[in-house]
Parts: C-alpha cells; sequence; structure tokens
C-alpha cells in the first residue's frame, strides 16, 4: 500500500505545480475553477510521462492488496460454512 500513497502522493505534487504555475500566470484574470481544469489537464499527461513505472507498480500493489483480502475473506467463508 505503500507504493499507492506514494504515487498518489507525487500526483498531488504534480497538480499542486501546475496549478501554481497557472495561478501565478492568469489568477487575476480569472477564478480558481477556471484554473484547475487545465491544471488536472496537464497533471493526467505529466503523470503519464514522467510517473508511468510508479503506476504500474500502484497498480500491482493495490491488485496484491485486493487478491489477499478476497482470499482471506474466502477462506473465512469455508470456515464458517464447515462449521455448520
Amino acid at each position: 500500500m505503500r507504493t499507492f500513497l506514494v504515487y498518489t502522493v507525487l500526483r498531488l505534487v504534480i497538480f499542486l505545480a501546475c496549478f501554481g504555475v497557472l495561478y501565478l500566470l492568469f489568477g487575476n484574470h480569472v477564478s480558481g475553477w477556471l484554473i484547475a481544469l487545465p491544471a488536472v489537464l496537464l497533471t493526467s499527461g505529466l503523470s503519464w510521462l514522467l510517473l508511468r513505472q510508479r503506476g504500474v507498480e500502484a497498480g500491482a500493489a493495490l491488485t496484491s492488496a485486493v487478491r489477499s483480502v478476497r482470499g482471506r475473506l474466502d477462506a473465512s467463508t469455508r470456515r464458517e460454512d464447515a462449521e455448520r
């Protein structure tokens, strides 16, 4: 799960950097909501370019965690059924 958390924090940092740059450039002319939309779009592209490997690792870690939880639930269900 740590890998997923690190990936999420890095994406948030990229978003804040994009938002900050756009705010410095256009903050006097438009509202924050109109700055946030292009910041999200820029974040998507930059994350894909800069964090591609970390994204793959985060996805693998999340998949592994879900499989582990499913396995424990299945084992618990089997034990409960055997007790009846």
